[in-house]
């Protein structure tokens, strides 16, 4: 089901003043730097396949992503 507008920006404001603001800050900058190309379907897969890592729980602390 797809979000609302006012939904999505409600979302982003809740995020943007919790602990994941700095990761939500790096992947606004990366979709905003993509503004003019387009997702390949292998894109849209590797992004659908993140998500579901994240429903399973299956993260990296940001700290330790960037010390890689």
């Amino acid at each position: 089901m797809e979000s609302s507008q006012e939904e999505l920006f409600d979302k982003v404001k809740i995020i943007s003043s919790g602990p994941n603001r700095d990761l939500l800050r790096h992947f606004v900058d990366f979709l905003y730097e993509r503004e003019e190309e387009t997702f390949t379907p292998e894109d849209l897969a590797a992004i659908e396949e993140g998500l579901a890592q994240l429903k399973r729980g299956e993260t990296i602390p940001w700290d330790e992503l960037k010390k890689k």
